[in-house]
């Protein structure tokens, strides 16, 4: 038997999208945390106090967005058997 016919390609091409999808969505997600705890500071700093809780806003969504992606993926690779 060949191994090309013990490979489920399908599964193999859902593997890949399915990654390729999570890891732009995680570092999206980080990155909005990035830039809104940045411009926070800027923003505090500079005397706007508004601007500065928006983005203290945008970086909560993404830290949350990525903590809610990491806990996602564990119990994903948990309960598969």
């Amino acid at each position: 038997m060949s191994p090309a016919a013990v490979v489920e390609w399908g599964d193999v091409v859902q593997v890949i999208w399915a990654s390729l999808l999570a890891g732009l969505g995680v570092t999206l997600a980080f990155s909005l945390a990035l830039v809104g705890a940045a411009r926070a500071i800027d923003m505090r700093r500079d005397g706007h106090p508004g601007a500065a809780s928006a983005y203290l806003v945008l970086m909560l969504l993404g830290l949350v967005a990525t903590t809610a992606a990491v806990v996602f993926g564990i119990v994903v690779m948990t309960s598969k058997g």
